[in-house]
C-alpha cells in the first residue's frame, strides 16, 4: 500500500477540494488502524507520510488528486475523466510534483515497472509513460536500462538459433508496444540495439522457420520505433512500407514460404541495412 491508496481509501478526496484540514489527519489514522486490522505489518511510516504529506505537501497532493493518469495509478482505480475537475487545477511546479513522487512513491513506480517487465506487459508501461514528465528520472534511467537488457536478450536468444516453440520468450518482438516503449528512450545506444536485432534477425545464421514467423510482423512493428539516427528511421519505415504493402498482397496465401516479391523486398531490406550499418561505422 502507498499513501495515495490510503488518502483513496480514507475518503479525504472531496469534489473541489482545495485544501486539507484537521478531520483529514484524524481520517488518515483512523483509516491506517482499520488497514493494519487486515495487514498487522503494515508499515507506520505508511500513516505518518501521508500526513506530512497533507501538512508539509498539500499542493503536490492535491495536484495528484487532481490528475486522472496518477491518481487511479497509485490509488488503483479507474475512475473516469468526470472525476478530475478541469476547473481544479492546482498551481504547482513541474520539479515539485516529481520530488514528491520521489520521496514518497518510488517503490510503487519501480515495482509496476519490474512486474509488467518481467510479464513483457510493455502497453501497460507505454501507457502510464503519458505522465512520464512527473516520474522520478532514477526510475526512468532503471527502465531505460531493463528495456536495453531486454533487447541483449533477444539477440542472446537469437544466437541460440532454438526451433520456433522455444521462442516464445521473445514473441513480444513481433508487437507495437514493444517498439512504441523503447521510443521513449530513443538514444544512440537504443538505436544500435533496434539495428542488432534486425540484422540478427535477417541474417542466415537464423533459421528459416523463426524468419517465416518472426520477420515480417516485426518489420512492420519495429516500423514505429522513432529512431534518432536519420537512416536508420528512413530503413525502418521503407521496412514497414514494403512489408505491409507485400502482407497486403498476398494475405489469402497460406503457404508459409516467402513469396517472390517477398523474397526481393527482402534482398532490398538487407542491402539498405548492410549499407546504413557500414555508414555508422564509418563514422
Amino acid at each position: 500500500m502507498n499513501i495515495i491508496e490510503l488518502f483513496e481509501n480514507a475518503g479525504i478526496y472531496r469534489e473541489n477540494l482545495k485544501e486539507f484540514t484537521f478531520d483529514d489527519t484524524v481520517k488518515v489514522q483512523k483509516q491506517f488502524e482499520i488497514e493494519r486490522t487486515q495487514n498487522p505489518n503494515l508499515n507506520p511510516s505508511l500513516q505518518s507520510n501521508l500526513i506530512l504529506a497533507i501538512n508539509e505537501f498539500p499542493k503536490e497532493l492535491l495536484f495528484i488528486s487532481n490528475n486522472r493518469i496518477l491518481y487511479n495509478f497509485f490509488a488503483k482505480k479507474n475512475y473516469s475523466r468526470n472525476r478530475f475537475s478541469s476547473d481544479n487545477n492546482v498551481s504547482v511546479g513541474l520539479d515539485a510534483v516529481k520530488s514528491f513522487i520521489e520521496r514518497f512513491l518510488t517503490e510503487e513506480i519501480d515495482s509496476f515497472f519490474n512486474q509488467k517487465m518481467e510479464q513483457n506487459r510493455f502497453d501497460e508501461i507505454d501507457d502510464f509513460l503519458i505522465v512520464k514528465e512527473y516520474l522520478p528520472q532514477n526510475s526512468l534511467h532503471k527502465l531505460n536500462a531493463k528495456l536495453l537488457d531486454k533487447c541483449d536478450f533477444v539477440l542472446n536468444k537469437l544466437d541460440e538459433n532454438p526451433p520456433v516453440a522455444e521462442t516464445i520468450s521473445i514473441n513480444f518482438i513481433r508487437h507495437r508496444s514493444f517498439y512504441d516503449l523503447l521510443t521513449h528512450f530513443s538514444s544512440i545506444a537504443m538505436d544500435e540495439k533496434v539495428k542488432l536485432i534486425y540484422a540478427k534477425m535477417t541474417s542466415t545464421l537464423v533459421n528459416f522457420e523463426i524468419k517465416s514467423e518472426f520477420l515480417n510482423p516485426m518489420m512492420i512493428s519495429m516500423g514505429n520505433y522513432k529512431a534518432l539516427d536519420n537512416d536508420l528511421a528512413s530503413t525502418l519505415k521503407f521496412n514497414k512500407d514494403q512489408t505491409t504493402a507485400n502482407t497486403q498482397r498476398t494475405s489469402s496465401s497460406n503457404s508459409s514460404a516467402l513469396s517472390t516479391g517477398g523474397m526481393i523486398a527482402l534482398a532490398i531490406i538487407v542491402i539498405r541495412l548492410i549499407l546504413l550499418m557500414v555508414r555508422c561505422s564509418n563514422t
